[in-house]
């Protein structure tokens, strides 16, 4: 009876696989698996495997691993399985399990290379299933995890993050991260990686409305590739030129894009994929501007690439868009408007803001064409808001990113030459005047030097009376400024508050309205004469108030940080400095041509610091350094001096202006 029972028990273990393990002999047992591990790592040196076998071999040597403890071996099989295709649908996610684990037990792994290429693929597995804030911490433990010996993966750790931060909508921390991966790159002479950082940040200037920059970035990488013979990547980058000349509405430079584009594309003939993109965007073109004939064409062309193009079928936006076009342009509305709901679906669960936007409008014609204007309404309404939320967004990152040029490299660089400059010109000068006044004062003698001391003096004297009268000047300026805006505001304004209750008493609304401009132009002239506001409120308060109307009233982007100052400075020094930020304000709206404007009033002690900048057109310092006449800044640099205050001026051509000024208590 026992006998009987411990065979069941047996039959029971082989059945549930247990049996090698419980009873085997265990020296046996660790022979047979170190058998069995040598015998899949040979295997896996074979060159004819199939992705499927090299597939199931790592799974197999990855277990025995992870039972043996071997951490490190089991961290390489992870990171080799990720690289490795397979057919299983639920792959993907088996890959990730498998990396997590391996990345458990990285305290036991020794090699920097083996622990940053765990997180680097663990990062890369977050990414493809669009998982950002996770990809962004993993791909951050990378670059910590590389030491300096593994340079070009922290330079692949900074590009890969970059992406994901663009892809997380932060495209500052996305642009500096492209920076450093293309510094590092730079120094190891990794040129077709900078290449590929540089392609990435033209993509990132691009989807945030930055044309400038990407369209310099893009012109630089197709010369390089044209003259390499890189005739692919060149047709690449013209391609991504004409959809930023789309979104500016340059109709002209778009199809010029898109043709040496696509004559590039035959030149090289080796990308499937772009060439029926490339195709279904001229045929989208000429369906555009009413060309049937080659819209039909291009079209063809375009299904005919896509047939040798797994990843493209006719789900794809690429196809859609052009599909709708096309039909829009025969005429063939409710096959149109099919084809555009089916596009718009698809773009929102991709989460693709720029097939989102063309399925708006290519919806709202489509409608329109079959007379539901009710219809064509509601996605007219859906474009304007998503094309003016996308606006608002790009309007701050792209003030956001102009600001940011002040912290770059190259504006140091360019700053610490241009100091130089002027401190080996100064030092030029010191030493020309002590051998000028050595030599005249051994000429002249003693009766020289009191000459020379009588013109120094005569000299400080005429200083301090312009000094002074300038100081005297601006305080009568003001006292009769303040004097005209009390009578406008009291006399004037009290007259024609009175007439308007007169009107409003007789239904007159258009003279009301007409009365109601005319006062608030009085109040905006009497507030330029004199802010009243200044006085009333204090430094901070007014200037807050004067850039909430410069907001309001203007297209400028506004920012500011604005401290509270009052008490630091006397009446005298704060109604100055209110002047200056007036003056410099006035100078951006009439002069720089800048999108956006940032004013700081911060206070160090007895000190307050004013700084304006703007994103404008900027001027060449080099040339204006000491021209203050022909840059329109005298009268902030009487002002400043007024106050005994000190002005710094920070500008380049095409890179926009900041202007500092530092005034002390006493």
């Amino acid at each position: 009876m026992e006998m009987e029972i411990f065979k069941k028990f047996l039959v029971f273990l082989i059945s549930i696989g247990f049996s090698s393990t419980l009873l085997e002999n265990p020296a046996l047992s660790q022979e047979k698996s170190l058998n069995s591990i040598i015998e899949i790592e040979k295997s896996l040196e074979k060159e004819d495997l199939t992705d499927t076998e090299r597939y199931q071999l790592l799974l197999q040597a990855i277990q025995i691993y992870k039972e043996k403890k071997a951490y490190e071996k089991l961290a390489k099989s992870s990171i080799q399985l990720f690289q490795t295709s397979s057919t299983d649908p639920d792959a993907d996610i088996q890959k990730k399990e498998i990396l997590k684990e391996a990345a458990r037990n990285e305290s036991e792994i020794q090699d920097s290379l083996i622990k940053g290429n765990l997180h680097l693929k663990l990062a890369a597995s977050y990414f493809n299933e669009q998982e950002f804030d996770s990809a962004i911490v993993e791909y951050t433990k990378a670059i910590d995890r590389f030491s300096s010996k593994d340079s070009l993966y922290i330079a692949d750790g900074y590009f890969f993050r970059g992406q994901a931060e663009d892809y997380h909508g932060n495209m500052l921390q996305a642009m500096k991260d492209y920076q450093t991966a293309r510094i590092i790159y730079q120094n190891l002479e990794d040129l077709e990686y900078v290449d590929f950082v540089n392609g990435g940040l033209a993509i990132l200037f691009s989807k945030y409305g930055i044309y400038q920059e990407a369209e310099e970035i893009r012109n630089e990488l197709i010369q390089k590739s044209i003259k390499s013979e890189n005739f692919s990547d060149a047709g690449i980058q013209f391609f991504n030129q004409s959809e930023d000349y789309r979104k500016q509405k340059k109709s002209e430079k778009r199809i010029k894009a898109l043709l040496k584009a696509d004559s590039l594309e035959n030149i090289s003939n080796s990308n499937p994929y772009f060439k029926t993109v490339l195709k279904f965007n001229l045929s989208i073109y000429y369906g555009e501007m009413g060309d049937l004939t080659n819209a039909k064409e291009y079209f063809n062309e375009g299904e005919k690439a896509m047939s040798q193009v797994p990843e493209l079928d006719q789900n794809s936006g690429s196809y859609l868009m052009a599909q709708t076009r096309l039909l829009l342009s025969e005429g063939k509305i409710s096959s149109a408007i099919q084809s555009g709901e089916k596009l718009l679906r698809i773009s929102k669960e991709a989460s693709n803001m720029d097939h989102l936007s063309i399925a708006y409008q290519l919806l709202e014609e489509a409608y329109r064409k079959s007379g539901q204007p009710a219809k064509a309404l509601d996605y007219l309404t859906a474009f304007k808001s998503y094309q003016d939320s996308i606006f608002e967004v790009n309007q701050a990152n792209s003030f956001a990113y102009y600001q940011t040029l002040y912290e770059t490299e190259r504006k140091e660089n360019e700053l610490l030459s241009k100091s130089l400059e002027v401190e080996n010109l100064k030092e030029s000068s010191r030493r020309r005047n002590l051998i000028f006044g050595g030599t005249l004062l051994l000429l002249l003698g003693g009766s020289g030097f009191g000459f020379l001391a009588f013109q120094l003096k005569t000299s400080k004297k005429e200083k301090a009376l312009q000094e002074n009268f300038s100081r005297e000047l601006l305080k009568t300026q003001e006292e009769e400024r303040k004097r005209i805006s009390k009578d406008l505001h009291d006399g004037l304004g009290q007259s024609l508050l009175l007439i308007k209750n007169k009107v409003a008493l007789n239904q007159s609304e258009n003279a009301g309205d007409m009365l109601d401009t005319a006062i608030n132009e009085l109040r905006s002239i009497a507030r330029s004469l004199h802010p009243m506001q200044l006085e009333k409120l204090g430094l901070s308060k007014a200037l807050e108030q004067m850039l909430e109307q410069i907001d309001r009233e203007t297209q400028l982007f506004v920012s500011s940080e604005i401290e509270e100052v009052k008490g630091i400075l006397p009446k005298e020094k704060e109604l100055q400095l209110y002047r200056i930020a007036q003056e410099g304000i006035n100078n951006i709206l009439k002069h720089s041509q800048a999108e956006g404007m940032k004013l700081e009033l911060l206070k160090h002690n007895s000190r307050v610091e004013l700084i304006i900048e703007d994103n404008g057109k900027g001027f060449d310092f080099s040339e204006k350094f000491n021209d203050f006449h022909s840059l329109g800044l005298k009268t902030l640099k009487e002002r400043t001096a007024a106050i005994s205050g000190t002005m710094k001026v920070n500008s380049e051509k095409g890179k926009g202006t900041k202007l500092s000024f530092l005034v002390y208590a006493n």
